[in-house]
């Protein structure tokens, strides 16, 4: 049986969502999912992360507008490989920061998730940065590396660059379903997708 092209790809509006942008950054290690998440092959999607009994995702926050994520394709062998890097800024140098940036760039990889400002209808978007289903979530999962800056000049940059690299072989997934954030001694629930 031959292999067919079947859907077109094609712009719905004038302008998708051209300053669409990226919001927080949320992430665990992926050693703290019970199991591999659940995809949905038909619409592309991430539909449920499940995590270990007192595990939470934690909050990265980066300065508006500091915050991207590029991918490079590669093919050998008749197969691809997709390498992702995303990039953040979070202000201000000080200890409690470099403590925990510190902690989560020990080499454990990350399950990372990327908030978007565009709007799936109800609730924002998300992305699925740090898995892919083809390689599972500990090959797939994401590195961080942190440094820190500060500049001489009166007015200059003083904070960190986080970088976050991942390896994939299929086009980044849409999450669609809720996490659960640390926020204090009760979890705060946040909601993506349709």
């Amino acid at each position: 049986m031959a292999c067919a092209v079947t859907d077109n790809v094609v712009i719905a509006c004038a302008d998708e969502s051209a300053n669409a942008g990226l919001n927080d950054i949320y992430f665990v290690y992926e050693e703290q999912l019970d199991g591999e998440p659940t995809v949905s092959p038909s619409a592309h999607t991430l539909t449920a992360v499940t995590l270990l009994a007192s595990a939470v995702f934690v909050k990265l926050e980066g300065r508006f507008q500091t915050k991207d994520i590029t991918a490079e394709m590669s093919r050998d062998n008749g197969g691809r490989t997709i390498a992702r890097t995303m990039n953040a800024f979070i202000p201000n140098v000080e200890a409690v920061k470099a403590k925990l940036l510190n902690a989560y760039t020990t080499g454990k990889k990350l399950f990372v998730l990327v908030g978007s400002y565009n709007s799936s209808g109800t609730y924002k978007r998300a992305y699925a940065f740090g898995y892919d289903a083809v390689l599972g979530k500990r090959d797939s999962g994401a590195m961080m590396v942190v440094s820190e800056i500060v500049e001489a000049e009166v007015g200059g940059q003083n904070g960190y660059n986080v970088v976050f690299t991942a390896t994939a072989v299929e086009p980044m997934r849409e999450y669609v379903g809720s996490i659960v954030v640390e926020d204090g001694a009760t979890g705060e629930t946040i909601n993506f997708g349709s």
